[in-house]
């Protein structure tokens, strides 16, 4: 066992010689950690306000709720901690937490509370301005509505909107039950009619002019517009228009003789038309006495202009 024992007495004397050797630089070395050490340990906290912190409003999934009124939807949070830390902190970085999944429909008072672990380390929250927030809470209800164009502006003189289409003609709406209610119809974004001569169609998005508001149905907020535009329409009425008689005996006559016709449609064709444009027969049943005319209108015209009224609506054959 002489060995053992001049092995043990080698490695005592080598860790005697280490422990020994440079002593001054490694005391100096202990020295120096063990003042950085304390500075950074008796390093006073700063604290700093942040403003505009964002409110997340925590609601249960179940019924669908939705906060309709808020005090305020922003906190200020005054937080401490190391400064350098505290400098590279942002309002953004921090979300302030209504938790709600427990109430009810109506008017709460909802504590705020910022969850430790979205703080960085060291930091310390030390108040929430406000510490408490009022809100009002509703059930989410949906609702199928119409939707209608938006336009700006005329087409040039002489021309007019016809009518339009809008393709599919209605929306579900969902959100507050109070937002919801009174909504009878939503409208297109703006469309700018100046300058349009001729029909046309395009995609158009829907406002709901409410940002608390949503559109249930999954097509992308965009609806086909159809804008029939063409030449002024007018109408008219055409007087002194002969009525015939048809298949009837040989000394029957129509009474009256003569209607007056009111048709619609293009200012141009309208203004050309004249009373043997327009036909207006009667076509006789035997035991009957009381006819309603037939009118119809040349070809120059008949796919342009409609007839709105005869008058007298209806004639006898003596």
């Amino acid at each position: 066992m002489d060995w053992m024992n001049d092995y043990l007495s080698a490695v005592k004397e080598y860790a005697r010689d280490y422990a020994l050797e440079n002593t001054g630089l490694k005391v100096l070395a202990l020295l120096i950690t063990g003042v950085l050490w304390l500075s950074v340990a008796s390093r006073p906290a700063s604290q700093i306000a942040l403003n505009g912190v964002p409110i997340e409003f925590k609601l249960p999934d179940s019924p669908s709720l939705t906060v309709s009124k808020a005090d305020t939807t922003a906190a200020r949070v005054y937080v401490e901690g190391p400064r350098d830390v505290l400098d590279s902190l942002r309002t953004g970085q921090l979300t302030v937490t209504a938790d709600m999944t427990t109430v009810e429909p109506g008017v709460r008072v909802i504590p705020l509370v910022i969850e430790s672990n979205r703080l960085p380390p060291n930091v310390k929250v030390r108040e929430i301005d406000p510490p408490r927030i009022r809100v009002t809470v509703e059930r989410v209800i949906e609702k199928e509505v119409p939707i209608i164009p938006r336009f700006e502006g005329e087409p040039p003189p002489g021309y007019q909107v016809i009518d339009w289409q809008i393709t599919p003609a209605t929306v579900t709406i969902g959100g507050a039950e109070s937002q919801v209610r009174d909504i009878t119809e939503v409208s297109t974004e703006t469309i700018r009619l100046t300058d349009k001569t001729e029909p046309f169609s395009e995609l158009a998005a829907i406002d709901i002019v409410s940002p608390n508001l949503s559109i249930i149905d999954d097509r992308a907020g965009k609806v086909m517009l159809t804008v029939n535009i063409g030449e002024v329409r007018k109408e008219r009425v055409i007087d002194t228009v002969p009525v015939a008689l048809f298949g009837a005996p040989g000394r029957a006559r129509a009474v009256p003789r003569f209607v007056r016709v009111t048709v619609y449609g293009p200012s141009s064709a309208v203004d050309q038309m004249t009373a043997l444009d327009v036909n207006v027969t009667v076509e006789y049943q035997a035991r009957a006495r009381v006819f309603t005319p037939s009118v119809t209108l040349s070809p120059r015209f008949a796919d342009r202009v409609i007839v709105r009224s005869v008058v007298p609506e209806k004639a006898l054959v003596r």
